[in-house]
């Protein structure tokens, strides 16, 4: 097995001549530079109402406003089951009790009739 290992590794090394290194052939060279970046467009903010600036405080910082407003409608029992679980298994930076606001404004803004 050991000899089969030797093998692989030495017929890798031919296959591959560009992974050698050597006098002849220097090694890549890293380039750190800056890199702007656009994003595409988007609302910046979710619509004016009672909760929206919960939403914009805590939401946008994962999320971008289109993201939550092309989510199917929710009813508010399943907006409140998603702010919950944004909060316990991913961290969301609110307090448990902007829990119901937020799922009352999201069920407002994109919920079941």
């Amino acid at each position: 097995m050991k000899a089969f290992a030797v093998f692989v590794m030495v017929s890798a090394s031919y296959a591959c001549p560009w992974a050698v290194a050597g006098p002849d052939k220097p090694g890549a060279t890293a380039v750190i530079r800056t890199v702007d970046v656009a994003l595409p467009n988007g609302r910046e903010a979710f619509p004016l109402g009672t909760g929206a600036d919960l939403a914009n405080a805590h939401c946008v910082i994962c999320h971008s406003v289109g993201m939550v407003t092309r989510q199917p409608p929710l009813s508010f029992q399943e907006w409140k089951a998603e702010v919950t679980k944004m909060r316990a298994a991913y961290g969301a930076p609110f307090d448990a009790d902007q829990i119901e606001p937020i799922a009352r404004y999201l069920t407002v803004i994109d919920g079941k009739p």
